[in-house]
């Protein structure tokens, strides 16, 4: 969620920045004429700098005869115009006045009164009234004599008399587009420098570091509410635990009653609660105990809820059903158990796995004959914990050496090995000559850590057509059960063999098989010269050994 937060206030400034930009780009590329004194000169995105006469105004002032207003000059912006009327109130007193006409800021001078006449100051109405229906050409003797300094461009710059009024001019002339209470009169911006900044970059920024503050205090509050929150219902938990256990206790020692939990099994909290700790209970529970507990669970309808949690779509709630009726001995879900067996989530398989095993009395391991999904290495040696601490009946392992299952194929001649089944020998004999090459060298570890001497002469055959891994696991096998009649193979091995591993597992082997061995391998070390002496001297080596 706070990414696409995040994401959205970003995405506001990029607007309105590209907008900031875009108004800019149009005051920048539009020019503005101005009129002073009858001459159009241009007014660009700069500000304007001039000088005032007090004898050109003067002029004017006595030239317009007392008739018609004299226009100074036009502004876009508001504060060049009133920079300018300042000015010009120096030399004429209260005669100037500013006309908003056509978009622009007009600086005029209204007439003089005539002696003996009060002065009528006019509306701006009748100003405009005048303007429009006299269009009166001003001798040149009328002309507003100001020094101008011009660009090439015919550029009006006007001197400001203040920092604070070209950035004043500038908020707007990029207006901040009424966001919230910045708008375009405020005093208060506009007496402040924001470093060439405007003032729409300047507010957005206010508003995201605002509602940044604003969503960090939420934060604040709400993680300081649910972590004290969660502290209460720990201290719950752990009461109630305490509590649970002792009653659970007094049942089984005769001092309480059944209904002396109904209370409890009336609040689904309070009740989950009495489940994990009858669970707790009854691992170290066995006999008469463990089936009085049984009884208990069945009798306050506690089996219901775990037989519902397994029926639920939620794995994570599959798994805790699951565990609850295996600890509790319930059958009753065993359908639904089987179902997630092949499931393609691998902790709700694994869980089923482990159910099935210890709700199966007959034959607990009957779950291998169903399983077609992988049987993981974790599962496998989790499945081996589960029958040494339970003391479950081992089952001939041997039945499921021919699963289409590799990985169930693999786990029984583990378990073969594990639980030493030698009456897997001929099985296993037969499995050497499976297609599955990992199968193959598992098989002959097995053969070779079981010594089934009768698993020899098939290794022999077919070591000339294993790939490297399955050779090699081969020749140690021999090694582990030596057997003089395979002296002439191995002596083969050691003198065809490029591989110089090979060549040292073989001659281990030879070794291995006691005095005839070595007396063979010192035979081979005072024959013509091969490249297999330096080898037979390490291994006959026994400080190395």
């Amino acid at each position: 969620m706070m990414r696409y937060f995040l994401t959205g206030i970003l995405y506001i400034v990029f607007v309105l920045l590209s907008q900031e930009s875009s108004h800019a780009q149009q005051i920048a590329d539009s020019g503005l004429s101005v009129n002073v004194a009858g001459s159009t000169v241009s007014e660009e995105n700069s500000a304007l700098d001039y000088t005032v006469s007090k004898t050109v105004v003067r002029g004017f002032v006595t030239s317009s005869g007392n008739e018609f207003p004299v226009q100074l000059g036009a502004f876009r912006l508001r504060i060049n115009a009133e920079a300018f009327l300042l000015e010009v109130k120096k030399y004429i007193d209260e005669n100037a006045i500013i006309v908003n006409e056509d978009g622009y800021h007009k600086v005029r001078i209204s007439r003089n009164p005539r002696p003996g006449v009060p002065e009528r100051k006019e509306s701006v109405d009748e100003i405009l009234i005048s303007d429009k229906s006299q269009d009166t050409i001003l001798p040149a003797s009328d002309t507003l004599q100001a020094e101008l300094i011009a660009e090439s461009d015919s550029t009006v710059i006007a001197e400001f008399t203040s920092v604070e009024s070209l950035h004043a001019a500038e908020s707007e002339q990029t207006p901040a587009g009424g966001i919230i209470f910045f708008g375009d009169d405020n005093p208060w911006l506009k007496r402040i420098n924001y470093f060439g900044k405007s003032i729409t970059f300047v507010n957005t920024l206010i508003i995201i570091i605002s509602i940044s503050i604003a969503t960090m205090l939420i934060l604040l509050v709400v993680i300081l509410l649910n972590r004290r929150r969660m502290e209460r219902k720990e201290k719950l938990h752990q009461y109630l635990l305490e509590n649970y256990q002792g009653l659970i206790v007094d049942y089984l020692f005769g001092n309480a009653k059944p209904d002396d939990f109904r209370p409890i099994a009336s609040d689904n909290y309070r009740r989950q609660v009495l489940i994990d700790q009858m669970i707790d209970v009854s691992k170290n529970l066995k006999g008469e105990e463990a089936k009085k507990l049984l009884g208990l669970y069945k009798d306050l309808g506690l089996d219901k809820d775990s037989i519902k949690r397994a029926e639920d779509i939620r794995w994570h709630k599959k798994v805790k059903g699951f565990r609850e009726l295996a600890f509790m001995n319930i059958k009753d879900a065993n359908d639904v158990i089987y179902k997630a067996l092949n499931s393609s989530n691998d902790i709700l398989r694994m869980e089923a796995q482990i159910a099935l095993v210890r709700l199966g009395e007959e034959n607990p391991f009957e779950f291998l004959s169903h399983l077609t999904r992988p049987f993981s290495l974790w599962g496998q040696i989790t499945l081996h914990e589960l029958i040494v601490q339970h003391n479950i009946p081992v089952p001939p392992f041997k039945q499921w050496l021919k699963s289409a299952n590799v990985s169930v194929a693999m786990f029984a001649l583990r378990m073969i090995r594990e639980f030493k089944q030698k009456d897997a020998e001929d099985e296993i004999r037969e499995i050497l000559l499976r297609p599955e090459p990992e199968i193959r060298q598992l098989a002959v570890q097995v053969a070779g850590d079981l010594e089934m001497r009768s698993t020899l002469e098939t290794m022999k055959k077919m070591y000339k057509n294993q790939d490297y891994n399955v050779s090699l696991e081969i020749i140690k096998s021999m090694g582990k059960m030596p057997d003089p009649s395979m002296m002439g193979f191995l002596k083969l091995v050691l003198d065809k063999e490029d591989d110089v591993q090979l060549q040292i597992e073989a001659t281990k082997a030879i070794e291995n098989m006691g005095d005839e061995g070595v007396n063979t391998l010192v035979k081979l070390m005072k024959s013509e010269y091969k490249n297999y002496n330096i080898i037979v001297k390490h291994v006959l080596d026994r400080r190395i050994s």
